[in-house]
């Protein structure tokens, strides 16, 4: 196929000034000449026959639309950057003088080997270090490339279609509505009242207006703010504006809040770490001038112990800074966004995970998130005429009734449609509330796309939710025609008639006015959501000089009630958040009656509480609103203006919202939100790129995962904490203990650095892991930003068992020879330390599995397979490291009574870990776990099981009761669990 105009030529249009890109454009022939050369129409798109050989020769002149990837680092400069870290190099340096000495001052024995295992241990260490940042490169490298696809409006083969951003090609007819990211780079071929943010790309921050005579570029990247229209693609990929800046952009991964907090604790734990090296090589220091004063002769050989000492000392710190915090909430990050996809949550922002876990209230959208977007047109009233079937049997003038599905077809956004299947309901395309018209045409017998395709539209009045309302012109053979369609309450202000049944129009009296509203109100109590259709006639309209709707003087025609059914599983997700202490608030700008219905049916608006109209709530101070709301459960009729104002005074007093939106104007409150939720299906361009989560199934029921994940995410890092602060209080003292006790370090330098491989890497793999358990949502929120990442429970839990474990190995290490029957300080005496020192780990990793105070360890234990192979694979390593490590790890083969006896040692964490669990501690901590969270999962945990077998419920205590009330007024002794309430 042979192309008439190459990339370069379309990119210059792009790229050059305005009056220069006009010249070029206008030589290429225009828009219609452009179309040609590209072998495209402006209204019917690409050729149906070009789809079957997959647009090949037009890639292959003009590249597809993938965006360059950001720069990511190799696997070679992750590892050169582990290297790099400074404990390593001076334990590399201090291992390579340690070889050096075992080479040329050789005593007994293989000397060298422990040298060079060290270095060996260490290479494994940086390898295993690289290799985990790699895989969670690639993992957020393949959520990114979810998060960048989404779906695009396009014409070709003269009928609209969505497809992916990735499968737009130059000559595309896209169609552009309002909240609606450019796709491409591309020129504007109609246009009505389009305006498009192009700050992302030239920094103005006013909008401009686009048109075909005017200023008819559109800048991929861009957000189409307001109006509709349609592009030609020119420009895709990296050839196109925005392709272009991102291959000059390498933005690093921000750091989440936990992050942070977990890297500034673990450079306080290497200080302390650092402390006890210190002073162990001092104490070792000491000791061998000791006996080198004492000796009768300098031996040269004497300097290995130097190095020895140090050796020791340097592992002791490297084992002590917990590098594998850091590592620990990457991999549960990373693990819990790539099941969070399976759940229907495409996280864009990391720190979101967390912030989620910690939110006290949801402000939800009510259509198609806390129903099922399926609207349906189930009655209504026509021209004086009530109907309870679709199709309506009515004895009204055809001209009426053409009036009424010329203005459903004719006063709807063009890219909405409706496909018609005799096996299965209809399917959507577009906004689902006008669909529902239109298939309601359809089933009356009128075809709506021959309708549109014989009309000829003056100007469409796009829906504002200030106005609430849409409206369309046309000419006719007498003037113009305008229909306008939206909510009645707000459009019968403006009607002063009524259409009758034989065409003819009455003027509309206050007592018909109240009349209708009557209806419309006694169609929300049913739940439906009503809507009025009106028409105008008009002697003269000019689109240029109307600016403003002429919405006035209109003549009522219908009003009609569309059901969009509650999502089965609300109510049980609504409880859920209830039961984990979120206030559950509805936010839509339907009629009062009709979300009060809704609200009621999804368990939200509860007795005392409270649910009013925007207009109302925008009259209120902040004082006022403040007061308002421990009771505002449902906000009604509310703009924009108002979600805002509602998430700004939450999170002015402290509160942690997570709010959904779905249109262009919900960018404000998405932002400003704790965390912002987008709906993945009728969301906006502008809403998913203003949020931080996008729910891709567009339910209620998501969100709730999101929750979930959020707080399995904190636990899971709380876990590894406990695991990880256990083992560096247990080696640092036992290190100490043995130099103070003139036996040096019983753990050698090689075993430790094997220690310091478990409770890192593997640890953090095997508890990072860990899934969501639906008792998660039996406690009250974590506020993540403020609370301290140790509780009571787990200092008691780290010291119960630190000391255990430094009973254990000082037992073993003063009496083992006397016990075991082997030779003191010998390479058998110290295995045996070694070998109880680390199944003590293994086993209290098992412990670490609940942080919480749970009884059970074991519960869920199989549900995590990584976990499993973790715990495996380090047994089977132990094993061969103890049976065949030799002089490199200073081990030497064990009997089997031994093995019993060490590994039984170890186990004994588990007993004692239960043990330890029902001690009582004080646990009024500032972060929300404690007995009243201990006290209220289980009265919940009771309830269920009594109304499983038909019981009534316990008296709950009154946290329970103000949670389950969404008052959230608790006692100041409560404050940690929802500051501000």
């Amino acid at each position: 196929m042979a192309w008439e105009v190459d990339k370069e030529t379309l990119v210059a249009i792009m790229e050059g000034s305005d009056e220069g890109s006009r010249v070029q454009y206008e030589q290429l022939g225009g828009v219609e000449g452009l179309a040609d050369k590209l072998k495209t129409d402006i209204r019917d798109g690409l050729l149906a026959e070009e789809e079957s050989e997959g647009y090949r020769s037009r890639i292959f002149q003009y590249g597809d639309n993938q965006y360059p990837e950001a720069p990511t680092k190799s696997w070679l400069e992750l590892f050169w950057e582990a290297c790099q870290d400074t404990t390593i190099i001076i334990l590399c340096i201090a291992a390579l003088v340690s070889l050096a000495l075992g080479i040329f001052v050789p005593e007994e024995g293989a000397d060298w080997i422990e040298g060079a295992a060290i270095l060996i241990a260490v290479l494994l260490v940086t390898v295993v270090t690289a290799t985990n940042e790699y895989q969670q490169e690639q993992q957020f490298q393949e959520l990114n490339k979810v998060k960048e696809n989404r779906i695009v409006k396009v014409i070709r083969g003269g009928k609209q279609r969505e497809v992916s951003i990735h499968d737009i090609y130059v000559g595309d007819i896209c169609v552009v509505d309002c909240g609606d990211q450019i796709p491409a780079d591309g020129i504007v071929v109609f246009a009505d009242d389009l305006t498009v943010d192009q700050s992302v790309m030239t920094g103005e921050t006013d909008s401009l207006e686009k048109s075909v005579d005017g200023d008819w570029k559109l800048m991929s990247g861009c957000q189409a703010d307001a109006g509709m229209g349609r592009m030609m693609i020119i420009a895709t990929g990296e050839q196109s504006q925005w392709g272009k800046t991102l291959m000059n952009l390498n933005q690093p991964r921000m750091e989440t809040p936990l992050q942070q907090s977990l890297g500034d604790m673990a450079q306080m734990i290497g200080l302390g770490g650092m402390f006890v090296a210190v002073a162990v090589f001092i104490v070792l220091m000491v000791y061998w001038s000791i006996d080198i004063y004492k000796a009768p002769e300098w031996e040269w050989e004497s300097l290995r112990e130097i190095v020895d000492f140090f050796i020791i000392s340097v592992t002791i710190i490297v084992v002590a800074i917990p590098e594998g915090l850091p590592l620990a909430v990457t991999i549960s990050l990373a693990y819990s966004m790539k099941q969070m996809v399976r759940d229907q949550n495409l996280v864009r922002k990391m720190a979101a995970c967390e912030t989620m876990g910690g939110a006290t209230d949801i402000c939800s959208d009510k259509t198609g998130t806390l129903t099922e977007n399926k609207m349906t047109l189930e009655m209504g009233w026509i021209a004086g005429e009530e109907f309870t079937s679709v199709p309506p049997s009515l004895s009204v003038d055809n001209g009426v009734v053409h009036l009424v599905h010329e203005g459903i077809a004719i006063n709807s956004a063009p890219s909405t449609r409706v496909e018609m299947h005799e096996d299965r309901p209809p399917t959507f395309v577009g906004n689902k509330t006008e669909c529902a018209l239109l298939v309601f045409s359809v089933h009356c017998g009128f075809d709506y796309e021959e309708i549109r395709k014989n009309t000829e539209v003056a100007k469409i009045y796009a829906f504002s939710s200030a106005r609430k309302k849409m409206s369309a012109v046309l000419p006719t053979a007498s003037g113009f025609r305008m229909y306008c369609k939206g909510a009645p309450e707000i459009v019968l202000r403006d009607c002063i008639s009524v259409m009758k049944g034989d065409g003819s129009e009455v003027p509309l009296t206050e007592g018909m006015r109240t009349q209708l509203l009557e209806y419309q109100e006694s169609l929300a109590t049913k739940g439906l959501r009503t809507l009025c259709l009106c028409v105008r006639h008009m002697d003269e309209f000019n689109p240029a000089v109307e600016v403003d709707p002429p919405e006035t003087d209109l003549t009522v025609l219908a009003i009609v009630g569309i059901r969009d059914p509650i999502r089965k599983e609300v109510p049980e997700a609504v409880e859920k958040c209830q039961n984990a202490g979120l206030f559950v608030r509805m936010v839509t700008g339907d009629n009062i009656n009709t979300a009060k219905k809704i609200a009621e049916e999804a368990g939200i608006l509860t007795p005392g509480g409270l649910a009013m109209e925007g207009p109302e709530f925008a009259k209120l101070t902040d004082e006022q609103i403040d007061a308002l709301l421990p009771r505002l459960q449902v906000l009604a009729r509310s703009l924009p203006l108002d979600k805002l104002t509602l998430v700004q005074r939450l999170m002015a007093n402290k509160h942690v919202v997570g709010v959904t939106g779905d249109g262009t104007n919900d960018a404000p409150a998405l932002k400003q939100a704790d965390v912002g939720l987008a709906m993945g299906i009728a969301g906006t361009d502008v809403a998913k790129e203003a949020s931080d989560i996008i729910i891709l199934d567009d339910n209620f029921n998501s969100i709730v995962f999101s929750v979930l994940w959020g707080r399995c995410i904190f636990d899971n890092i709380r876990k590894f904490l406990q695991f990880q602060l256990t083992v560096n209080f247990s080696a640092l003292l036992v290190a100490f203990i043995g130099a103070m006790a003139q036996k040096g370090s019983p753990l050698k330098a090689i075993q430790l650095l094997w220690v310091n491989l478990i409770m890192d890497t593997m640890a953090a793999l095997a508890l990072g892991t860990e899934r969501p358990h639906p008792d998660l949502l039996d406690r009250p929120p974590i506020n993540i930003n403020k609370a301290w990442l140790l509780s009571n429970v787990m200092i008691k839990n780290i010291i119960g068992q630190g000391i255990y474990q430094v009973i254990i190995l000082c037992f073993i290490l003063f009496a083992g020879p006397l016990v075991w029957y082997v030779e003191d300080e010998s390479d058998y005496h110290y295995t045996l330390i070694f070998n109880a020192f680390v199944f003590a780990q293994i086993f209290n990793e098992i412990n670490s599995r609940k942080c919480n105070g749970e009884l059970n360890v074991f519960d869920k234990f199989f549900t995590n397979k990584i976990f499993g192979v973790v715990i495996v694979v380090t047994v089977i390593l132990q094993v061969v490291i103890v049976e065949f490590g030799g002089a490199a790890f200073h081990t030497a083969g064990l009997t089997w009574d031994q093995w019993i006896a060490t590994i039984l040692i170890g186990a004994g964490s588990l007993p004692l870990g239960l043990i330890i669990r029902v001690v009582p501690v004080p646990r009024m901590d500032a972060w929300g776990f404690g007995d009243i969270e201990q006290k209220l999962r289980s009265e919940r945990k009771l309830n269920r099981l009594r109304a499983k077998h038909g019981h009534p419920p316990i008296a709950p205590s009154n946290f329970a009761m103000d949670n389950k009330a969404n008052k959230h007024e608790p006692e100041d002794e409560y404050n940690g669990y929802n500051e501000g309430y």
